[in-house]
């Protein structure tokens, strides 16, 4: 229930600054946790489209296309995020993965280099 309350306040709050990627990215999150993965890719596509350089905007949209096999489209955001945060680890992971998923393992291996363990 707390999380539908604070999404009906988003969504009135959004009314009146309908250019604002944070609460885009917000309601984009709570959409997430509501299991409403196409709604959220809906606001968190839009997030990313008023700010591409957020990171949590960037890390969110990611996460929500990858949740839904969108691979090469996930790994597009992934890698815009690792511009910024470059040493992610569970980013680098994630976005190795994408690339195995749809069969560019000499990507996977390339993301996935950094994390080996001397």
């Amino acid at each position: 229930m707390y999380h539908i309350d604070l999404l009906q306040r988003k969504l009135d709050q959004l009314i009146k600054e309908s250019n604002n990627p944070v609460l885009y990215n917000e309601i984009g999150v709570l959409l997430y946790q509501l299991n409403d993965w196409n709604n959220a890719e809906m606001y968190l596509q839009k997030a990313c489209q008023l700010d591409s350089s957020d990171e949590d905007v960037l890390y969110n949209y990611a996460e929500i296309l990858y949740k839904q096999s969108q691979w090469e489209k996930s790994i597009s955001m992934y890698n815009a995020y690792l511009e910024i945060q470059p040493h992610d680890i569970e980013v680098m992971q994630k976005a190795g993965n994408s690339y195995y998923l749809i069969g560019d393992y000499e990507k996977a291996q390339k993301m996935y280099e950094p994390l080996k363990r001397d």
